[in-house]
C-alpha cells in the first residue's frame, strides 16, 4: 500500500475538524498545536527524517509511547501536561479514523495508549476575611486602583476563569437592572451570571474615569498603554494585590494565589452559603456537575480537621471499668476452656 500523505489530514485535522466542525476555543487549539508541533519534531528524531518526509505510517503506538516518556524524562513535563499532549494525539487519531476507514485499525492502537493516573491537590482558596482585607488594602483614589478593585470584585462575583475575564469587552455587561454579565467560556460557551451591586458600582466608578460609553465594544479591562488586559497582566495584578494586603494578613503570606484561586473561593463561598450545587455549576460554567461536586468534598474535608481539633479541647470521658474484670471466678472459668 503506498505511504500516506501527512500534511494534509494535520491541515485538515486544524483547519477544519477543530475550527469548523468542532468549535473549539483558541487556546485549545493552540495547546493542539504545540502538543502536535512536538510530536512531529519527536518523530522526525526517531525515524531519522525531515518533518517533510514523514508519512502517517510513522506515527505508530509506540512512536507515541516513546513520546510519552520522552515528555516525563526529558521534557521534565507534569503528569497533567503529558496527559494534555495524549488528548490532542488522540482526538487527531480519531479524526483519521472519521475520514479514512483505512486509518482506523492505526488509530485504535495509539486510542489504547492509556492516560497516566494522577494526584489530585485539595483546591486552595480564599478566607471570607482574607478577602476583605485584599479590597481593603486597594487605594480607590487612582485610576489604577479603581482598575483593581473592579477586576478583583468581578471576579470575586463570577468565579469567571482568567480568560473569560480578559475577553470581556464593556457591551458583554448589563448595567441596567437585573445587573448580569454575558460571559464566554470554553467550548464557545454562553453563559449569563448575576451581578452583585457592589460590582456594578465599581466597575462603574472605573469606567468613569477612563471616559468611554458603558456600551462600547472595547476591551473592559485595559493596562496603563491602553491596550488590552493579559492573563499575564491579572496574574502581576493579583499578585501585587495579594502583597499589599499580606502586610495586615499574616495568613496570606502562606498563599500562592492565582486568579484560578479567586474561582475556587467564589465556589466555596456560594456553597458555604447553602447555594444549590446546580446553581453553582451554572454559575461557574462547569460542564458536569462532578467538577462542581468537588468543592463539596473539600468542603467536608475542612469541616471534618476542624472537628478534629476541636475535640482536642474537650476533656477525655473517664473509663468506665468492666465488672467482669473483678470476677476472678469467671477469669478463672474462662482460662480452664
Amino acid at each position: 500500500m503506498a505511504k500516506t500523505d501527512i500534511a494534509t489530514p494535520i491541515r485538515g485535522f486544524f483547519e477544519q475538524h477543530l475550527l469548523s466542525q468542532r468549535g473549539l476555543s483558541g487556546h485549545t487549539v493552540l495547546a493542539y498545536r504545540d502538543a502536535m508541533k512536538l510530536f512531529l519534531e519527536f518523530v522526525c528524531r526517531r525515524h531519522r527524517k525531515t518533518c517533510t518526509a514523514l508519512t502517517l505510517e510513522d506515527l505508530t503506538a509506540d512512536t507515541v509511547r516513546g513520546f510519552m516518556e520522552h515528555l516525563e524524562r526529558v521534557r521534565k513535563n507534569s503528569v497533567p501536561t503529558r496527559n494534555a499532549r495524549l488528548a490532542a494525539l488522540h482526538a487527531f487519531s480519531n479524526y483519521l479514523a472519521s475520514i479514512d476507514p483505512r486509518h482506523m485499525a492505526q488509530a485504535q492502537t495509539i486510542l489504547a495508549v492509556p492516560f497516566k493516573r494522577q494526584s489530585y491537590h485539595v483546591a486552595q482558596y480564599l478566607e471570607r476575611d482574607e478577602v476583605l482585607k485584599i479590597f481593603a488594602s486597594i487605594d480607590g483614589q487612582t485610576i489604577q486602583g479603581q482598575r483593581d478593585d473592579a477586576l478583583l470584585r468581578l471576579l470575586y462575583n463570577t468565579g469567571m476563569r482568567v480568560s473569560e475575564l480578559v475577553d470581556l469587552d464593556m457591551n458583554h455587561l448589563r448595567f441596567s437592572r437585573p445587573h448580569t454579565v454575558r460571559i464566554h467560556g470554553k467550548g464557545r460557551k454562553e453563559r449569563t451570571c448575576p451581578l452583585w451591586t457592589e460590582t456594578v458600582t465599581a466597575l462603574k466608578a472605573y469606567l468613569g474615569k477612563r471616559g468611554v460609553r458603558l456600551d462600547d465594544a472595547t476591551p473592559l479591562f485595559v493596562n496603563r498603554e491602553g491596550n488590552r488586559l493579559t492573563r499575564f497582566g491579572v496574574r502581576y495584578i493579583i499578585a501585587e494585590r495579594v502583597a499589599e494586603a499580606a502586610k495586615t494578613c499574616p495568613s496570606l503570606l502562606t498563599r500562592r494565589v492565582t486568579p484560578h484561586t479567586w474561582r475556587h473561593t467564589t465556589a466555596m463561598h456560594l456553597l458555604q452559603s447553602n447555594v444549590d450545587l446546580n446553581m453553582i455549576r451554572s454559575w461557574l460554567g462547569h460542564a458536569s456537575i462532578e467538577t462542581t461536586n468537588g468543592y463539596v468534598e473539600i468542603d467536608l474535608e475542612m469541616k471534618r480537621k476542624t472537628l478534629q481539633s476541636s475535640a482536642k479541647l474537650i476533656p477525655p470521658a473517664a473509663k468506665r471499668k468492666c465488672s467482669w474484670q473483678d470476677d476472678d471466678q469467671l477469669l478463672a472459668w474462662l482460662a480452664k476452656l
